[in-house]
């Protein structure tokens, strides 16, 4: 999918400077959700065809049920509808997302971000702020190389698929069936997530271990973003969860997205994956999307080739980093 100049491009951060944003306000409990989830689908919807950094199920993920407690995460509202959201997601690691309408905020946000490591840091060390970005936002990147910031490294791959078009169906191994979570043992299923994620020695990362509990699980089910028919597992001939996936409906976007995505290492490479995406593409379009989108880190190759079977790249997250 070819993706066209962003309908407002042009040098927005130009006129922040006769654009103050207002006060930001912290995410304090489950009180402020609805709010950010409305502002993941407006900006899904008003940035394309650019990127955005969230889907409302991206957010509910993230949070992983702490959603009732103080979070780094900020907003900015004009007449009480949220046009901004910064998300310190590490130590001096900010995503952040803005409306059309909130764009021309974004230098004025970055210079709060800065100021809030300086008030944190100590005196000794040095501060480095670095923030998210996608490779096609030449508004954004414009903004990020005025304020002294530079591409610092690659952060995720990310894929879409129109699914107006034909879908690409996949085939299981004999004897494996999809099935989705609607009356599931949710201790089991919160097992098949950890077991992909205890295992990332392919991809480089040793001795991971996942905190996916079964009680966590059960908060992600009572987000009001969860639907339990779009969380797909692949089952084993034997009855065992395999590979699991969690499919998030936007209905206002027309947009899906999936998140996570996993396979147990001793069913790598049967295209139990492939055949997840297949159920969960069938079944958003179902629901009325018209697009479906899915990330991975630029170093997960395995995962790379996967999606790159069903869905187009259409664009690459970068870290833009100043020292402070």
């Amino acid at each position: 999918m070819e993706r066209s100049d962003p309908p407002y491009d042009g040098d927005l951060s130009e006129r922040s400077a006769a654009t103050s944003p207002p006060t930001p306000r912290q995410y304090t409990g489950v009180s402020d959700l609805a709010a950010l989830l409305q502002f993941a689908s407006r900006a899904l919807a008003e940035r394309s065809p650019l990127e955005a950094t969230w889907h409302p199920g991206d957010i509910v993920w993230q949070l992983m049920g702490k959603y009732d407690a103080q979070r780094p995460i900020w907003s900015w509202e004009r007449d009480g509808t949220v046009e901004a959201m910064a998300w310190f997601d590490g130590p001096g690691e900010l995503c952040l997302e803005a409306t059309p309408a909130g764009e021309p905020w974004i230098p004025a946000i970055v210079a709060w971000a800065e100021s809030s490591l300086l008030r944190e840091r100590n005196t000794e060390q040095t501060t480095t702020l670095s923030v998210r970005t996608f490779e096609t936002d030449r508004v954004r990147i414009a903004a990020l190389t005025r304020l002294g910031f530079q591409c610092s490294g690659p952060d995720h791959v990310h894929f879409e698929l129109d699914l107006t078009l034909d879908l690409p169906e996949v085939d299981l191994p004999p004897g494996f069936a999809v099935r989705d979570c609607l009356d599931i043992d949710l201790e089991q299923r919160a097992a098949c997530h950890r077991d992909a994620w205890n295992a990332l020695d392919h991809i480089g990362i040793e001795n991971a271990r996942s905190k996916f509990s079964t009680a966590v699980y059960e908060s992600v089910r009572a987000s009001p973003a969860y639907r339990p028919d779009l969380d797909l597992v692949a089952v084993a001939p034997d009855g065992t969860l395999v590979a699991s996936c969690i499919c998030w409906s936007d209905a206002s976007s027309g947009v899906g997205t999936f998140e996570p995505m996993g396979t147990h290492p001793d069913f790598r490479g049967r295209r139990l994956a492939r055949a997840l995406l297949s159920e969960g593409l069938r079944r958003l379009r179902a629901l009325g999307c018209r697009r479906a989108r899915i990330a991975t880190a630029h170093f997960n190759t395995s995962a790379i080739a996967a999606y790159s079977s069903l869905f187009q790249q259409i664009d690459q997250s970068e870290w833009w980093s100043k020292t402070l």
